[in-house]
C-alpha cells in the first residue's frame, strides 16, 4: 500500500485505518445507459485484529456517510464477519446512493452504489451485490477457485 492507495482507501487525516494495510484495489462498473453505478473497493490487512481494528475507525470516520442525505441503516444479512450498511440520496436531485462494509477475514470490502432514479437501486440490489463480493472474498482467503456469482 503505496501513499496514493492509502489516500483512496482511507481518506481520513493521516490515512488512519490503514495501519497493517497491504494491498488494495477498487473496481467500478456502470450500466451502458448511465443510470446505475456501483464500485467495489477492498484492503487487504495483515492480519484479521489489524483488519477489526480499522473496521469502526474507516466506518464511522468517512464509509458510513457515503450514502448521503438521510441516509439510513438497513440489514444485508449474515455476511462476512462484520458488517454496516446504509441507504440514503446522494445525488443533486435526491437519487438513490448506498454504501456497505464488510469485514471478511483479513479484508475490509465496500460496496458504494449509486442510481439516476428511485427505480434503479434498492435495498435488496445492494445486498446482492455486498453478498457476492464477500463470499469472493472469503474463497480467495480458502484458496477457492472462484465461484461467487450474482443470482447463484
Amino acid at each position: 500500500m503505496d501513499e496514493l492507495y492509502r489516500s483512496q482507501a482511507c481518506p481520513i487525516k493521516g490515512n488512519v485505518g490503514c495501519e497493517d494495510s497491504r494491498f488494495f484495489g477498487a473496481s467500478t462498473f456502470q450500466r451502458d445507459d448511465r443510470t446505475a453505478v456501483v464500485t467495489f473497493l477492498i484492503t487487504a490487512y495483515d492480519s484479521e485484529e489489524a483488519a477489526r481494528q480499522a473496521y469502526d475507525v474507516l466506518w464511522d470516520g468517512y464509509y458510513a456517510d457515503r450514502a448521503g442525505l438521510r441516509a439510513k441503516n438497513f440489514d444485508i444479512g449474515p455476511i462476512g464477519d462484520e458488517r454496516d450498511a446504509r441507504f440514503g440520496t446522494y445525488g443533486f436531485d435526491g437519487e438513490p446512493g448506498a454504501v456497505t462494509q464488510t469485514r471478511v477475514g483479513t479484508t475490509l470490502l465496500w460496496t458504494q452504489a449509486g442510481a439516476m432514479d428511485e427505480g434503479g437501486l434498492d435495498e435488496d440490489a445492494v445486498r446482492d451485490l455486498a453478498a457476492v463480493l464477500a463470499e469472493r472474498a472469503r474463497q480467495a482467503q480458502d484458496g477457492d477457485a472462484p465461484s461467487a456469482a450474482l443470482g447463484g
